[in-house]
């Protein structure tokens, strides 16, 4: 009897899910911050988590998707006034409007500083009295020790352009930055082609953080999280995330990481 109810069950799931499936045609409209290589580049809608994005849609016959840029705060309140069906990155409260999908990948941010300097930063209270950059809304998206050590570093500020963070960095304007380890390699390739860089040293302070999607849809939500489990279990989620920064790495000598 327990399995013929389990059965039912999953039979109305499937039906109730069909009746507000999104059609083929139908637009899903996606806000996502314009600035966070390799993770996403704006000028030609494509990066590692839109690339996930996408194909896990593909997969489940979904490829009308409108990439609208804007900044995380704006995308977040976009999504709960319901103006974009999906925000990539949403610092506020999940509430019973709004649904997380299963992580698409996890960030790591970590603090990095030049070598020379020997600085032994092992937790996020080893950057007490010293300067540091971060990415824009850092004390929203840290653990909570980093927002309120803020107030004790010897200076802080956080920066739109991420590019600049290397270019700080390399200056020796600043003591440390902090950003996702991925999004700097990406820049300090870039920062390469046309200055000297210095041997850094990245330290692994804060946890990995996980990457959901989220929704103003828990079908819409239901049905992404079927396409991701999906091309995870095909292989297209590996061949997309082979694309994992390593590249980046070798715009430093080996022996500058570490």
């Amino acid at each position: 009897m327990k399995y013929l109810t389990a059965f039912i069950l999953i039979l109305y799931s499937s039906y109730a899910l069909s009746l507000t499936a999104p059609k083929a045609s139908d637009r899903i409209t996606v806000a996502v911050s314009p600035s966070l290589p390799p993770y996403v580049f704006s000028d030609d809608d494509t990066g590692l988590q839109l690339q996930i994005l996408k194909s896990a849609f593909k997969d489940q016959g979904i490829t009308n998707l409108d990439i609208v840029y804007m900044s995380n705060k704006r995308a977040g309140q976009s999504l709960e006034q319901m103006q974009v069906d999906i925000a990539m990155n949403y610092a506020g409260l999940t509430t019973s409007a709004i649904y997380p999908s299963q992580s698409l990948l996890a960030y790591q941010n970590v603090a990095i500083s030049l070598r020379k300097n020997n600085f032994k930063i092992n937790t996020v209270y080893d950057l007490l009295g010293k300067s540091v950059v971060a990415f824009q809304n850092a004390t929203e998206f840290l653990p909570p020790p980093f927002k309120a050590l803020t107030t004790k570093l010897s200076a802080y500020e956080e920066v739109v352009y991420q590019a600049a963070q290397v270019d700080h960095l390399m200056k020796e304007w600043v003591d440390v930055v902090v950003l996702e380890k991925r999004v700097f390699l990406y820049y300090l390739q870039q920062y390469k082609e046309s200055h000297p860089i210095k041997p850094i040293t990245i330290h692994p302070i804060f946890p990995e953080a996980p990457r959901p999607a989220y929704f103003n849809s828990k079908v819409l939500q239901e049905i992404f999280d079927m396409g991701l489990a999906h091309i995870i279990a095909n292989g297209q989620y590996s061949k997309i995330m082979a694309f994992d920064g390593s590249d980046y790495a070798q715009a430093v000598e080996p022996s500058s990481i570490k």
